[in-house]
């Protein structure tokens, strides 16, 4: 891609700014200019995004000339609010999943995105890489006869609750559906839709359960169930270790990946998809070096200089992200889940 670099600014400079900060500096299609911060004095500021400007604010740094596009990395209460205030900034914006709390939320940042001419997409890594791609050729040319069951979990046991710290905080939208669930909804969505040569394919129906702890789930659990007959079942804690496997079982065989959405690792290396077929099993590697997450970091400066304001596929488009904050907000209220602040996600954002 011989374009010039795009600039990028990041709001929010916490753990997963890092990790895409660094991803940018092995980027061919990007660089990071600038990092807006509530508090500069933070010590570890410069060493953290080496060569970027601090910036003293959010508003300070959309209003920066020497930047191009913003991820939004902060809690994902203030997703919403700091996507609308980029693109009316004139950025294009890349926001970390979940793009929003809700699926009202994340249609308000894509209308305003149309209104702004700007790219809008949410941030879900793994989905440009190779190996996702492979899973989809596999399931898309029956390599396993006809799918009936995709199963994935994400989970992690923390220990205790951790008072105070994001993951168990209702006030900042809390627990494992909003911050774990998108992996599985994704892949799962997206396989349902490639047994049918399909981008994604949403669910007719999704049932939920989940245990609520201090108005957050810790662990949770749905049901999916597709109109092609695929059952999707999905699972996502943050007091359990899970197996953390994606299973695809069909009429003719399985497809198991452990980790997917690490693909061949953050900072490359392999992938490994078992295949079983009858008693015959087989690992298809898939290598690949580049850092995991500059594969959405070139895949954002692809679509911007091809004139595209949202991914294509593999990619999380529009449609496909409003179709997996559907099956989320269904997740959390068939399992009695909601946030109070729910209400105060669109703000003034109603119109402009």
């Amino acid at each position: 891609m011989n374009k010039a670099k795009l600039r990028w600014g990041i709001v929010g400079p916490g753990e997963i700014a890092k990790t895409f900060a660094a991803a940018l500096r092995k980027s061919d299609t990007g660089m990071l200019t600038a990092v807006g911060t509530r508090n500069p004095a933070r010590a570890s500021l410069a060493e953290d995004f080496a060569g970027a400007r601090i910036v003293d604010g959010y508003e300070n740094l959309l209003n920066s000339t020497d930047v191009d596009v913003v991820y939004i990395a902060t809690p994902h209460v203030n997703h919403v609010e700091w996507a609308i205030k980029g693109l009316r900034a004139g950025k294009h914006v890349l926001v970390e999943k979940p793009v929003a709390m809700t699926q009202a939320g994340a249609k308000r940042v894509y209308e305003e995105a149309k209104k702004a001419n700007r790219f809008a997409g949410e941030a879900f890594m793994y989905r440009p890489h190779p190996q996702t791609r492979k899973l989809m050729e596999l399931v898309r040319d029956g390599a396993i006869g006809t799918p009936r069951i995709i199963r994935s979990n994400f989970g992690f046991n923390a220990g205790r609750i951790l008072s105070g710290h994001r993951l168990f905080e209702p006030s900042l939208a809390g627990g494992a559906i909003l911050d774990l669930g998108g992996y599985p909804a994704s892949i799962v969505r997206l396989l349902a839709g490639a047994a049918e040569s399909l981008p994604f394919l949403d669910p007719e129906l999704v049932s939920g359960a989940a245990h609520i702890e201090g108005d957050v789930d810790l662990w949770s659990s749905a049901t999916l169930k597709f109109s092609n007959g695929i059952i999707g079942e999905l699972s996502c804690s943050m007091m359990a270790q899970l197996d953390n496997t994606l299973f695809v079982f069909g009429s003719a065989g399985t497809i198991a990946v452990r980790d997917f959405w690490y693909a061949s690792g953050r900072n490359g290396g392999v992938g490994t998809i078992t295949l079983t077929q009858a008693d015959m099993v087989s690992n298809i590697e898939v290598r690949d070096e580049r850092w995991l997450y500059t594969f959405e970091i070139d895949d954002v400066a692809r679509s911007i200089h091809a004139g595209n304001l949202e991914f294509n596929a593999p990619g999380m488009s529009w449609e496909d992200s409003l179709g997996n904050m559907g099956v989320l907000d269904a997740w959390r209220r068939t399992a009695g889940l909601h946030y109070e602040i729910e209400q105060d996600e669109l703000g003034n954002f109603q119109e402009h």
